[in-house]
């Protein structure tokens, strides 16, 4: 176990070496060098007063690992940072901005006055980031950065919006952001930092070059000072996180798929040649961080790996999972690509504690999966890979993606006949597919004339994900293909009942079935995800009176006990369509 002492104090960050002072310009300045120097220093627990004043913004997203990693660097580096978390992403019901949350930003903005505002946008916030940056800018006159995903991709079209945008990863630009800021300089000429020359054209600086040696990042800051979270017409200082019941950890990035509705089949081939792609934190800072967050939040039971690639690395896992063993008592899952799953890894993680990993199905049809997803595996081997986590002890939790314009009446039957071979019972998460601009994914729906280039468009982006993220079942009466989609989404219901009926209608066109697990679906949805508090009292009262008459007296008891404490709210939406 490491010596945690003295990460555990917070006091303010000491100097930093001669040679990291004093710089004039970029020639003298390493960003590593300095990356290392603050790497192991305590956050403090006053941000200096007299800092360079920037602000971090996530959009939809409260767990967001980029904000939350930026914040702790810039606190390291001594700036007086503050990070400021706009609306959270709730499955399927993201909640619009009202103009109350609009008056609690600007507040916001105009207390910490920045002098850099820095924003983490995603493709389906790209209209939310138009509207926020031009609120700031009417009470600030910030220089604003937006980084993140969507100017990775398109950081043309993020000049539109923000004086620069980063393309590629952000901890080094911020080194040199705040460097040139304390020289009183411009940021024009920092690689990876793009802008817009005096013509209005823009200019092509590249990207940094992908940082290797992981443990040289912060954590992501959990409950650390200058932190505000914006919803439902409400702002706190409170961190949500110490709530949370499980930890949302990465112990390291990148993926080594290419599947064709995946961010990773840009990001890539686009750092062909800029260092290794996938990279692991050691099993030693890993757990740092884990004591780190026991230190914040005291309700956690559980820790959730988002990595794509957990536990493929042979040495890695060992040194893991024999460290974490003697350090942990917590259970974890993961995420795995099907194909990367090992046995004798799955054995060795399992005994340390790992109880469920995700892996993702995507599509039911071997030609859909390889040919139109880019996507590894045959349906016989994810079979075979469920099994392997089947017979350790590890609970397998599938991802499936519908609404594939690709897929076919025949291709859904052969996915229901994939999830009827897999261990039961089943947890299966469905989401729907999305049509991202620029991914290899969405130019093939559009050649094949599934789409028109108006649903590519930013808003149908955000309309899709904030509101379609996770597959929303439909009635029909005569789409067959409807029918089936809905006869995938109620897979994970345990009842023999519905399952005689799914196979009843993958065996035959039947109007009547069809429309009865539609309606199942559609009342599944709207228990499951929705939360509507109607339907789920009027399951209540069906469960009740059933155990009453069975005479179940314990049963109702228990039942009516966890009815009357379980609030019935919301669910923040935490998964993400990757390739794993």
């Amino acid at each position: 176990m490491p010596d945690l002492s003295a990460a555990s104090k917070s006091v303010a960050p000491g100097p930093l070496p001669a040679d990291l002072t004093g710089m004039q310009d970029d020639a003298d300045f390493d960003a590593v060098a300095r990356l290392k120097a603050i790497a192991r220093l305590p956050l403090p627990e006053v941000p200096p007063a007299d800092g360079i004043r920037v602000l971090h913004i996530s959009l939809y997203c409260y767990k967001s690992f980029a904000i939350r990693i930026l914040h702790a660097l810039a606190l390291k580096d001594g700036a007086n940072s503050h990070a400021m978390f706009f609306k959270n992403n709730f499955t399927n019901d993201h909640l619009p901005v009202t103009e109350t949350e609009i008056q609690l930003l600007k507040a916001r903005v105009t207390a910490a006055r920045p002098e850099i505002v820095m924003l983490s946008v995603m493709a389906p916030y790209v209209i939310a980031a138009e509207r926020i940056v031009r609120e700031i800018r009417s009470v600030s006159d910030a220089t604003v950065i937006i980084g993140g995903k969507y100017p990775t991709i398109d950081p043309v079209h993020a000049l539109r919006i923000a004086d620069y945008a980063c393309k590629g990863e952000g901890e080094l630009v911020l080194l040199h952001v705040l460097a040139r800021q304390r020289q009183g300089r411009d940021f024009r000429d920092i690689k990876g930092l793009w802008y817009k020359d005096d013509a209005g054209r823009a200019v092509d600086m590249g990207q940094q070059f992908l940082h290797q040696e992981m443990d040289d990042f912060p954590y992501p800051a959990v409950a650390e000072p200058q932190m505000s979270f914006i919803e439902m017409n409400r702002i706190t200082k409170t961190d949500p996180e110490i709530d949370e019941e499980e930890f949302l950890m990465m112990a390291g990035r990148g993926c080594v798929y290419l599947c064709s509705f995946c961010v990773n089949s840009l990001l890539i081939p686009m750092n062909r040649g800029n260092g290794r792609f996938v990279r692991l934190r050691s099993p030693e800072n890993v757990i740092e961080e884990i004591e780190y967050r026991r230190r914040k939040c005291k309700k956690a039971e559980r820790i959730t790996f988002n990595d794509e690639v957990f536990g493929v690395f042979d040495d890695w896992v060992t040194d893991f999972s024999n460290k974490y063993k003697a350090a942990c008592q917590m259970p974890f899952e993961c995420e795995l690509v099907p194909r990367l799953i090992k046995e004798h890894n799955v054995e060795q993680l399992a005994k340390a504690g790992m109880n469920s990993l995700h892996f993702g199905i995507q599509s039911g049809q071997d030609d859909i999966r390889k040919e139109i997803m880019h996507r590894p595996g045959t349906n016989s081997e994810l079979i075979e890979k469920a099994r392997i986590l089947e017979k350790n002890g590890v609970t397998p939790q599938f991802d499936m993606i519908l609404g594939n314009p690709f897929d076919t009446a025949e291709s859904l039957g052969e996915a229901l006949d994939l999830l009827l071979a897999l261990p039961q019972p089943m947890r299966l998460n469905t989401y729907k597919m999305q049509f991202y601009p620029h991914y290899p994914f969405t130019k093939m729906a559009l050649e094949a004339g599934h789409i028109t280039a108006d649903d590519v468009s930013y808003e149908k982006c955000a309309e899709g994900t904030l509101y379609n993220m996770v597959f929303r079942p439909r009635f029909s009466f005569f789409d067959r293909r409807v029918h089936l989609e809905n006869a995938i989404y109620v897979m994970p219901l345990q009842n023999s009942a519905v399952h005689r009926m799914v196979m009843a209608l993958r065996r035959h066109n039947s109007v009547l079935l069809g429309a009865l697990i539609s309606l199942i679906a559609v009342y599944r949805y709207n228990t499951g995800f929705e939360q509507r508090p109607a339907l789920i009292w009027m399951r209540r009262v069906v469960i009740g009176v059933t155990l009453l008459f069975r005479g179940d007296w314990k049963m109702l008891a228990k039942k009516t006990a966890r009815a009357f404490m379980r609030p019935i709210q919301r669910r923040p939406h935490t998964g993400r369509l990757s390739s794993r």
